[in-house]
């Protein structure tokens, strides 16, 4: 009888563990996130700090701006396109340029052109989910840092 109740335990208790399901959906990975959607910008600030007081601008992005849309293809190209409303009527349609993600929460972009909106350079993740990308990155070219701070929506 003793025999019996431990082989019913057991069978209970074997019972009660959560399998592993390998069919369960697993959470998009960065990379994922990132290249399934174009993103549009939202906002850009920048802020520099001098003699101890910090300057902010900026905010929601030019009407000519909303519309651009970057795209973050899985071979590590991307693509700027100016929409259908450009700030400078000369600047080309599209850019192209690369980028890489080194980690989680670095975001390298390379060679967009001088009419993109986004600069080169390593940017630092803040959010990054299906809908928002947020990225910042600190400038040192002038001599006094400054960090820009560019809010994308997904398209």
């Amino acid at each position: 009888m003793k025999k019996l109740s431990l082989l019913l335990l057991a069978a209970v208790a074997l019972g009660s563990c959560k399998k592993n399901d390998d069919n369960s959906p697993s959470a998009p990975s960065k990379t994922d996130l990132l290249t399934s959607k174009s993103w549009q910008p939202v906002t850009a600030t920048s802020s520099i700090t001098v003699a101890g007081q910090t300057l902010t601008l900026g905010g929601n992005v030019d009407a000519c701006t909303a519309d651009d849309v970057l795209k973050f293809n899985t071979d590590k190209s991307l693509v700027h396109d100016e929409g259908a409303t450009k700030c400078d009527p000369t600047d080309p349609q599209t850019e192209k340029g690369t980028w890489d993600m080194p980690s989680d929460s670095k975001l390298t972009i390379k060679s967009l052109g001088s009419s993109s909106t986004v600069p080169d350079g390593t940017f630092d993740i803040k959010e990054l989910t299906a809908t928002s990308l947020q990225v910042t990155i600190t400038d040192n070219s002038s001599g006094t840092p400054t960090t820009v701070n560019l809010t994308f929506k997904a398209k």
